[in-house]
């Protein structure tokens, strides 16, 4: 027997429905794009990404040396260019770019420039650190190669997690902290040089402003905080306002002296109004609470407080505290001070107060070292490299007159050691560091009892009589301030050593504020 179907009647309506759910059974679902295992990556003829590619493909990284070669057969050796494109899964936290070209390369993070070296050049390597949010991100990389050889590499690394973050940041799309933030993340630390691109996705290139707020765990101690910014800052430590200069203003470097410990709270304003972007807060120990390890020391005298360390980085106890008259030394192969401070790898931190005239002054530093100047609280020579030989830093400041804060910081690694601070008015004239000066005008005053300035020369020999015939036994720098005997004979001029001992230069490499040949004539010419 066979037994007829019956199916129900559905009605007009429910014949819809049914339709409905079978032709959204059969039509095909698009897909959410999901990360790309590889690089899509076009190839062109020439070196500006334009026109149709000449060979495309897949590639799992971006490691390229192609020396004088070719990406393939179908690309030129010179005068060619690419572009990988991809979509990368990652978790939050701070990544760290790294990109290695020769010729030029740029680097988009979802249409975030945050690479831009697009230039003819040698092999050289270019990083950038980012805070990126967890989930599927788009990249970008262009490269392109002019002659010679050609490399393109790049890769990335993840440098700190989100848990690892110190700061809470939130992100305005105005210049005036002002509403709610556009964006907020936590960022491992607030060292960024975004250039001319968006700090996040979100978030205008120009006129937009940060609030960074953190606890940091600190050991009693006195702290100097340092912010470099580009454009605007504030800085707050346990609600104490410490640098307000809120600003439009070139990447400049403020730093202040605070004396905390344990659980530090620290907030720091940012704005950026236009152009190029910086933001970078650091903070060092430079003291121990209440300041047991130094004797009183009275700036007012014009003199330097010398804090000595036995490591290149100002750190722990200092093995030595004194009163320095001048930043005027040539250590060579020695120590600042035998039994007591390292003849290698040890560091230094100078201290002081000067009274200056309103004016122009160039702040030349010669060092065999690694070296910081600040001066007015702004951070005006900054080598804290050890270059093994004796070099020349200076820097042009404009002062408004009066007392003045000055720290010099320099480091010996091995070898020779140098450290000397010249300070000269527009005028060229020296001003002497070790009294102080109510008027730089009267710098004769200033000056040690005949004294002069070693000028035209980066080494002058310094020898045991006043003749080329004597020998050389050793030699003062350029701009080096020495004291001078008193005596001359003929051209030669004879001034004294660190030691106190004496010797003879040439008379036309110094400049005083006299006339050095009115000096007497002491020993007979033997020129």
């Amino acid at each position: 027997m066979i037994k007829k179907l019956r199916f129900p009647r559905l009605g007009f309506v429910g014949s819809v429905a049914l339709l409905l759910v079978f032709l959204c059974s059969a039509l095909p679902v698009s897909p959410t794009r999901a990360a790309d295992e590889k690089w899509y990556v076009r190839y062109y003829a020439n070196m500006t990404l334009s026109g149709d590619p000449v060979q495309t493909g897949y590639e799992s990284n971006i490691d390229h040396i192609w020396d004088d070669g070719s990406p393939g057969t179908a690309v030129p050796v010179d005068n060619f260019s690419a572009k990988w494109t991809r979509r990368v899964y990652f978790s939050a936290g701070t990544y760290r770019f790294s990109a290695t070209m020769d010729d030029g390369m740029r680097v988009w993070v979802n249409d975030n420039e945050i690479i831009s070296s697009w230039n003819n050049s040698q092999a050289h390597t270019v990083v950038a650190d980012i805070y990126i949010s967890e989930g599927e991100h788009d990249l970008k990389v262009e490269y392109y190669e002019a002659t010679g050889g050609a490399v393109a590499q790049f890769s990335w690394e993840r440098v700190s997690n989100a848990s690892d973050a110190n700061w809470l940041g939130q992100y305005f799309n105005n210049r005036d902290l002002f509403g709610q933030p556009s964006v907020v993340r936590h960022d491992a630390a607030i060292n960024f040089d975004w250039g001319t691109g968006r700090p996040a996705d979100g978030i205008n290139a120009d006129d937009f402003s940060v609030r960074w707020t953190g606890t940091l765990q600190l050991d009693p101690g006195l702290y100097r905080f340092s912010t470099t910014t580009d454009d605007g800052v504030r800085l707050w430590v346990n609600d104490q306002l410490l640098i307000d200069k809120w600003q439009s203003q070139s990447s400049i470097t403020y730093t202040a002296n605070v004396t905390v410990g344990g659980s530090v709270a620290v907030k720091l304003e940012y704005f950026e109004d236009k152009g190029q972007a910086v933001a970078r807060l650091n903070y060092t120990k430079v003291g121990v609470a209440g300041g047991a390890a130094a004797p009183a020391f009275d700036s007012s005298m014009g003199a330097w407080q010398g804090t000595y360390y036995n490591n290149t980085n100002l750190e722990n106890d200092p093995v030595m505290v004194r009163t320095d008259q001048d930043i005027d030394f040539i250590w060579g192969s020695s120590s600042p001070q035998p039994n007591m401070v390292n003849s290698d790898r040890f560091s230094v931190r100078w201290v002081n107060t000067h009274n200056f005239a309103a004016d122009r002054y160039r702040f030349t530093v010669y060092v065999d070292g690694g070296v910081r100047l600040w001066v007015n609280d702004q951070l005006i020579i900054d080598e804290w490299k050890d270059p093994y030989k004796t070099v020349a830093y200076a820097n042009i400041l404009d002062l408004p007159g009066g007392s003045v804060p000055l720290i010099m910081e320099f480091f010996d690694d091995v070898g020779q050691a140098e450290a000397r601070l010249v300070v000269t008015s527009e005028s060229g004239t020296a001003v002497s560091m070790t009294t102080a000066s109510a008027n730089a005008a009267n710098v004769a005053a200033d000056l040690a009892p005949l004294s002069a300035q070693v000028v035209n020369a980066r080494a002058l020999n310094v020898r045991t009589g006043p003749s080329m015939d004597a020998d050389p036994f050793t030699h003062v720098s350029g701009g080096q301030l020495v004291e001078l005997t008193g005596c001359r004979s003929g051209g030669w001029i004879e001034i004294y050593l660190l030691d106190r001992s004496t010797g003879w230069v040439g008379g036309s490499y110094l400049a005083g504020n006299f006339n050095l040949y009115d000096l007497q004539s002491c020993v007979s010419n033997v020129e």
